[in-house]
C-alpha cells in the first residue's frame, strides 16, 4: 500500500471515529424508547374505540367511558389528535438530533422541553378529552408551550453559520454551498415553518374560545373540523387558520421524516447537493401555499418534495443491492441487482414505503385537489369528498408513523433476526395493502358500494398493527440488550 493510500485510509478512519464519538456523547436511545412507549400506550387505548378494531367485536367501543351528549365529539377528537401529534413531533425531532449536527450546549434544554412537554401534553390531553376536567386542559396547554419552546431552541441549536457551524470538514459530501451547510439550513427553515403553522393554530384556538383577537362575535361552539368548513366559499380568520394548520402540519412532518431518510440512506454527492437546493424551496413553497390557502402553490411545493423523496428511495434501494453484491454489483445482471434490494427487509420496506407513498398519498392528494371544483364539489360527491378530506391525512399520519418505526428498528437492531424480518414484512405488506385500498375507498364512485374497499382497508390495518407490535418488540428487546451490556461494562 502506498503512502498516499495509507494517509487516505487514516483520514477516513479518523472521520469515522469522530462521527462515532459524537453519537456516543449524546445517546438518545432512552428518549426514543420513552416516546415510543408513550405513543404506543396512547394508540393501544384508542384502538379500543377505532372503527377498524371495534368492527371485530360488533362496531361498538370496547369501553363505555364517554357520551357525545355530554362531551362534544369534535372537541374530543381534536384533543386526541393533538395529544398524539405533540409527542410525535418531539420524537421526530430527536431522530433529527440523532443524524444531524446541532450545538451541544442546547441538548440538555431540548431534552427537558421536548420530552417533558410531550408527556404532559400527551397524558393530560387524553384525560381531558374524556373527562372535560378544566385543570387537565391547562396542563395540556403547558405541555404544548414546552414543546413550542423546544422548537425555538432547536432552530437556535441548528442555525448554520458558513464555514463555522457545522464544521465544513465534518459535512456530508454535497451538503455544502460556499461554506453553508444546506442540511442545517433546510432543517432550520423547516422548524421555522412548523412554528409559524403552530402559531396559526394557536391563534385560531384562542379566538374560538375567547373571541378576543378579531372580535368576530362567532356563535359559541366548542370546536369544528377543518373538513367541515372546506365547502364554505368565504371563511373568517379562525376557519382559514385552522384549514391552513391542518393542510401544512403533516406535510412538514413528512418533509422532516424525509430528511431523516436522507441520512439513513447515506445519499451524498451531486444528486444530494441538488436535493438540498430543492428541498428548502419545496418546504417554503408548500408552507406559504398553505398559509395563504393557495392550492397551486401547495401542489408546486409538494411536487418538488416528491422529486426529492423519489431520489431518496431509488438511491436507498440501489444501496441495499450494492451492499449485498459488493464488487460483483457492476457486472451483475439486472435481475440479480433487483433481487439484491430484498437483502435487508427493513431498509427495503422503508424505501419502498417512501416511494409508494408518493403514488397513493401525495399524488392522489394533488389529483383530488386539481379536480375538486369540477368533480368533488358536485352534490352526489359530498360524502366522497368528506371521506377523502378525513381519510387523506389519516393515511399520511399512519404512513409517517410506519416510516419512523422502520427507522427506529434499523437504528436499534443492526443484526438480521427473524423477529426483525417478520416485522418488516408485516409493515411492508400491511402498509401497501392498507394505503392502496384506503385510496380506493376515498376515491370511489359515489354510486358504488363502499363496504368492500372499507373491509379490505381494515384487513391492511390489521396486518399493519401486527407489524407495529412486532416492530416495537424488536426495539424493546434490542434496547434491553444494550442496557445489559452497559451494566456489564
Amino acid at each position: 500500500m502506498s503512502t498516499e493510500e495509507i494517509q487516505t485510509t487514516s483520514a477516513e478512519l479518523t472521520m469515522e471515529t469522530q462521527t462515532l464519538e459524537h453519537h456516543k456523547k449524546f445517546n438518545y436511545n432512552k428518549i426514543h424508547v420513552s416516546l415510543i412507549m408513550l405513543l404506543g400506550a396512547q394508540v393501544l387505548f384508542l384502538l379500543t374505540f377505532s372503527e377498524p378494531m371495534s368492527f371485530i367485536w360488533g362496531g361498538e367501543p370496547l369501553f363505555d367511558i364517554y357520551s357525545d351528549d355530554i362531551i362534544d365529539r369534535s372537541a374530543r377528537i381534536i384533543m386526541i389528535y393533538h395529544s398524539i401529534a405533540t409527542p410525535f413531533i418531539a420524537a421526530t425531532t430527536f431522530w433529527c438530533l440523532e443524524y444531524f449536527e446541532i450545538r451541544d450546549k442546547y441538548v440538555p434544554s431540548l431534552k427537558i422541553t421536548l420530552v417533558s412537554g410531550s408527556f404532559i401534553a400527551g397524558i393530560f390531553g387524553i384525560f381531558f378529552a374524556y373527562t372535560r376536567i378544566r385543570w387537565l386542559h391547562e396542563f395540556f396547554y403547558f405541555g404544548l408551550f414546552l414543546v413550542f419552546l423546544g422548537g425555538v431552541l432547536f432552530m437556535i441549536a441548528a442555525w448554520p453559520i458558513p464555514n463555522k457551524f457545522p464544521l465544513p470538514e465534518d459535512a456530508t459530501e454535497g451538503a455544502l454551498f460556499r461554506g453553508l451547510n444546506l442540511e442545517n439550513y433546510a432543517m432550520v427553515l423547516l422548524a421555522f415553518c412548523v412554528i409559524v403553522s403552530i402559531i396559526y393554530g394557536a391563534l385560531a384556538a384562542l379566538e374560538l374560545f375567547t373571541n378576543s383577537i378579531w372580535f368576530l362575535n362567532r356563535p359559541y361552539q366548542n370546536a369544528f373540523f377543518a373538513e367541515e368548513t372546506v365547502k364554505i366559499l368565504i371563511h373568517d380568520h379562525p376557519e382559514e387558520f385552522i384549514v391552513s394548520h391542518l393542510h401544512i402540519q403533516l406535510a412538514l412532518m413528512a418533509a422532516m421524516v424525509t430528511m431523516i431518510g436522507y441520512k439513513v440512506s447515506g445519499i451524498h454527492g451531486k444528486i444530494y447537493h441538488i436535493m438540498l437546493f430543492l428541498c428548502p424551496i419545496g418546504i417554503l413553497t408548500i408552507s406559504y401555499g398553505a398559509w395563504v390557502l393557495n392550492h397551486y402553490l401547495i401542489w408546486v411545493g409538494a411536487g418538488i418534495l416528491i422529486l426529492c423523496t423519489v431520489a431518496l428511495s431509488v438511491h436507498g434501494l440501489k444501496g441495499i443491492s450494492k451492499k449485498k453484491l459488493g464488487e460483483k454489483y457492476d457486472s451483475a445482471s439486472r435481475g440479480t441487482k433487483f433481487k439484491g434490494i430484498f437483502a435487508d427487509p427493513i431498509k427495503f420496506t422503508l424505501y419502498w414505503i417512501y416511494l409508494y407513498a408518493q403514488i397513493v398519498v401525495t399524488i392522489c392528494g394533488i389529483s383530488v385537489g386539481l379536480r375538486t371544483r369540477y368533480i368533488f364539489r358536485r352534490h352526489e360527491m359530498v360524502d366522497v369528498e368528506y371521506d377523502f378530506n378525513v381519510g387523506h391525512w389519516h393515511l399520511l399520519s399512519v404512513l409517517l408513523a410506519t416510516l419512523i418505526l422502520l427507522i427506529a428498528i434499523n437504528h436499534f437492531q443492526k443484526e438480521k433476526t427473524k423477529l426483525k424480518t417478520a416485522s418488516a414484512w408485516f409493515l411492508g405488506i400491511g402498509g401497501t395493502w392498507a394505503f392502496t385500498f384506503a385510496n380506493a375507498y376515498m376515491m370511489r364512485n359515489p354510486a358504488a358500494d363502499k363496504m368492500p374497499s372499507m373491509i379490505l382497508t381494515f384487513v391492511g390495518i390489521w396486518i399493519l398493527i401486527v407489524g407495529f407490535i412486532l416492530g416495537v418488540s424488536v426495539i424493546l428487546k434490542a434496547y434491553k440488550e444494550e442496557r445489559q451490556l452497559l451494566k456489564e461494562k
